[in-house]
């Protein structure tokens, strides 16, 4: 790794914190009054979940060319270029939302989402910075900035209503205004402080004269790399199907917008707040064993969901927490499995891809979500969720004697 003075890693770590916090901030507070937005404009819940999953499609297919600017240009053009189709999709929802039309409101959502692409690969750019025997640590760090929008985001749901009820115009598109501003701002932020570029102190030269160009398809055959992609695939795609009917589920209940901000904000705390506990567990205990036990949290918390009514708040609170808690364990991990590797060009490559089939699979979930509570209400969804553990269970049982051989090694940036 070049030589950097302790100092600049710092300040490039805490750049990036600042921007993804206020990047999540927009995000969940637009995220969250989107299923409503929707049933309000259809009348129904049964496609609920498309707006939610066409802007997770556009984060999946912005994933990818993301990458590719990123491994030629660096990571702060990447970044930066994101905030600012970001906010071009914040402002497109805030029209539809205004003009009450359902399909500006997907294409909108669509671009929304691949501006987002950009900050979801942030945590890859810190474990640039800190180098592979802290990338857990790093990715917890750009994680836990979440916090601030898992506080923020969901406590501005009122406030901006009542902004837009003020104004004369539909209360549920004052979060889309927020989504615009904070971009704007994490834009200017990044774009000044983020220097040099991460990409300039990963561990690992770039591909060049005299190195052979990695093959992506040996990376992903490899054990480690396929755990962890099936870990981050399907802890996404339960956290999104649960998480997309909640507020639904809460309001059908007769509660309001206050309630279901004390349930989002109880979840996305717990996908955020222990993040640097988890980065610590996960450099020293080891990558793998913390991706299990975020597998055994997620089954627990959906299974409390599943019984647990509308308007039983307390209850609701703690399984969306544990929630939460669970895709924290295996997203930490699983994206610092992903981290490291000999060929700065592969490594990208492959989180883009990685990252592409994650956004992919939680587009599918945000859709299937609102399809599976019209068919069995809100414990058919967390149920089907539950069943889905088995997967990554499967592919460790699998491969158990190759990844039990895996022990954290500073020397090697515990890479398991």
């Amino acid at each position: 790794m070049p030589e950097t003075s302790p100092g600049t890693r710092r300040r490039l770590l805490a750049t990036l914190f600042a921007g993804v916090g206020l990047t999540r901030t927009g995000f969940i507070a637009a995220i969250t009054v989107t299923t409503l937005v929707t049933k309000d404009m259809l009348g129904s819940a049964t496609l609920a979940g498309l707006p939610a999953a066409l802007a997770i499609v556009g984060t999946a297919l912005g994933t990818r060319p993301t990458a590719a600017l990123m491994a030629s240009k660096g990571r702060r053009p990447g970044l930066v270029i994101g905030q600012l189709v970001t906010l071009v999709g914040a402002v497109g929802s805030f029209a539809a939302v205004v003009a009450g039309s359902f399909p500006l409101l997907l294409v909108a959502l669509v671009v929304f989402g691949a501006g987002n692409s950009a900050d979801r690969m942030a945590r890859y750019a810190a474990a640039d910075v800190a180098g592979p025997a802290r990338a857990s640590s790093a990715v917890a760090l750009i994680v836990w900035a979440g916090t601030i929008g898992s506080v923020a985001g969901p406590a501005l749901l009122d406030p901006m209503g009542d902004l837009a009820e003020r104004i004369g115009i539909e209360r549920l598109a004052g979060p889309y205004a927020v989504t615009a501003a904070v971009a704007v701002i994490a834009a200017i932020v990044l774009h000044t402080m983020l220097r040099p570029d991460p990409l300039s102190l990963a561990a690992a030269p770039k591909v060049g004269a005299g190195r052979p160009r990695a093959r992506l398809r040996d990376a992903l055959t490899a054990p480690v790399t396929r755990f962890a992609i099936v870990s981050l695939v399907i802890g996404q795609f339960v956290m999104v199907v649960i998480m997309a009917m909640a507020p639904i589920h809460i309001r059908n209940a007769g509660i309001d917008l206050g309630g279901v901000g004390l349930v989002i904000s109880a979840h996305t705390l717990g996908m955020f707040a222990m993040s640097p506990l988890t980065g610590w567990m996960a450099d020293r205990v080891g990558r793998i064993p913390v991706i299990l036990a975020g597998q055994a949290i997620l089954v627990l918390s959906a299974l409390m969901a599943s019984v647990a009514a509308g308007d039983d708040t307390v209850l609701l609170v703690v399984a969306l927490f544990l929630l939460g808690l669970g895709w924290n364990f295996g997203f930490v991990a699983g994206s610092a499995l992903l981290a490291t590797g000999d060929d700065v060009d592969a490594r990208i490559r492959l989180q883009g891809l990685a990252d592409s089939v994650v956004w992919s699979s939680a587009a599918l979930a945000s859709l299937a979500s609102g399809v599976l509570l019209s068919v069995g209400g809100f414990p058919l969804v967390t149920l089907a969720g539950a069943a889905l553990i088995a997967v990554p269970i499967w592919v460790f049982t699998r491969d158990r004697r190759t990844l039990n051989s895996l022990r954290p090694s500073p020397a090697h940036g515990g890479s398991a």
